[in-house]
């Protein structure tokens, strides 16, 4: 029975060639997940469109992109300029393929996300926008797609996690990232378990960094957390009315209804007395 050799594998938390491609994957999902979220929104709303033509449209996209595995998409447009001479310029890098077949991927799924939160927006929302004048293009970015992407944010954020975890599947076009760095380092020591154990680190490290800023954005976007804290802060300012406030009502003396003449007296109303409660008299006027 072998050995692991676990200092080797915690020296690989401070490879530089490690870290450089950790960030390249940071920067490629980042970008990817961007790009599909607002193209997924387009498709969405492609989907919801009174044009039947371009609902089809929509939906045929939906369902080929979902329909393909990333991997056979990711190799067939790294090589598509064997048929289009003309892309070789744009898809000649591996990063920029890599980004294309992610997008067309990715668009297709958080397409159904966005549609998902368009659809929880209740209709009569638009339509009492629409009866105030508001042109369809100011409905939908005023009123519908803010609360539709409220909606939508955690699905979009587990989305996103994933799109982090599916940039290994780009080192098979040769992009040098985490998987394809660490690939070369156990070919040369053979370390195979070791390497494999910092890669995943490096994964569990970024998943866990933008998982919690993902956490932050949603708790901030809350209505609702908003409307109770702005309620809690609020509170304390009706009920701190001091002990020693008073205030003087007439009185005649010994209590009486009637309009004497006498002096009159002064009751003191401490807050929490109940109506009717009179509270002791102090010295006449």
């Amino acid at each position: 029975m072998g050995s692991f050799d676990w200092h080797y594998t915690i020296g690989l938390l401070a490879d530089a060639d490690l870290w450089r491609a950790a960030l390249l994957v940071v920067e490629l999902a980042v970008a990817a997940w961007v790009l599909s979220t607002a193209l997924g929104l387009l498709v969405a709303l492609a989907q919801q469109s009174r044009l039947r033509p371009l609902r089809l449209l929509a939906s045929a996209y939906v369902w080929f992109f979902r329909s393909l595995p990333l991997l056979v998409l990711l190799i067939f447009v790294y090589n598509s300029p064997q048929l289009f001479p003309e892309l070789r310029p744009l898809l000649s890098s591996p990063f920029t393929a890599g980004l294309v077949a992610l997008v067309l991927s990715e668009t297709a799924y958080i397409a159904e996300i966005h549609r998902g939160g368009l659809l929880a927006v209740g209709k009569e929302q638009g339509e009492a926008a629409q009866a105030l004048g508001i042109p369809y293009a100011g409905v939908q970015r005023h009123v519908v797609v803010p609360q539709a992407f409220r909606v939508a944010l955690p699905a979009l954020g587990n989305e996103f996690i994933s799109i982090l975890k599916l940039t290994s599947l780009v080192s098979s076009i040769s992009l040098a990232e985490l998987l394809l760095v660490g690939q070369r380092l156990y070919t040369q020591n053979f370390l195979v378990l070791e390497t494999l154990l910092a890669v995943a680190l490096y994964y569990v490290m970024l998943v866990t960094v933008f998982d919690r800023l993902r956490a932050l954005l949603e708790r901030r976007l809350d209505v609702r957390r908003r409307r109770t804290k702005a309620g809690a802060d609020t509170a304390p300012e009706t009920e701190a009315v001091p002990a020693t406030l008073a205030r003087t009502r007439p009185r005649t003396p010994h209590g009486g209804r009637g309009g004497g003449t006498g002096p009159r007296t002064a009751e003191v109303v401490r807050p929490g007395d109940r109506p009717g409660r009179r509270g002791p008299r102090c010295a006449p006027w």
